[in-house]
């Protein structure tokens, strides 16, 4: 799953004032996002359930699926604890219609076997619940400190 600049909220800083290699491809970019960057917050119980009984420690810079009654709605870029949410969150790339904060999805944790392998089997990996929260989760990092960009 490849992403674009404007998914991940860099479009802002882009210049096309000058000629550079991949201009016309990232303006017909521009035009066509269908993913935001969003944080995950786990439900705390699934993810003491999928990781062990002390989350607290969890980082992972996996891609895990994220996914919604639909199926695949995005996957997961990075996740770790944050004390002060008292859960793991990750950063993830959602589907724009599940990109509204509040929005409950859930995260397969565990690595697909890959090549050969149906994308939607049931593996039986374990499945954290997560509710969608705006990326960044900090509102001052969100606001504040980006001139409200």
């Amino acid at each position: 799953m490849t992403s674009s600049p404007y998914e991940l909220g860099y479009g802002r800083i882009i210049s096309f004032d000058h000629d550079f290699i991949g201009r016309d491809a990232l303006l017909r970019a521009k035009d066509t996002v269908s993913r935001t960057k969003v944080t995950l917050v786990f439900d705390p119980a699934d993810a003491r359930a999928a990781m062990g009984t002390e989350p607290e420690f969890a980082l992972s810079y996996a891609r895990q699926r994220v996914q919604a009654r639909d199926g695949l709605v995005g996957i997961t870029c990075h996740s770790a604890s944050l004390d002060p949410a008292g859960t793991v969150l990750s950063l993830a790339l959602v589907d724009n219609r599940f990109a509204e904060p509040g929005t409950e999805v859930s995260v397969v944790w565990g690595d697909h076997p890959g090549p050969g392998t149906d994308p939607e089997a049931d593996l039986g990996l374990p499945r954290i619940r997560a509710t969608v929260a705006p990326a960044p989760y900090d509102e001052y990092a969100r606001t504040l400190d980006r001139g409200n960009a």
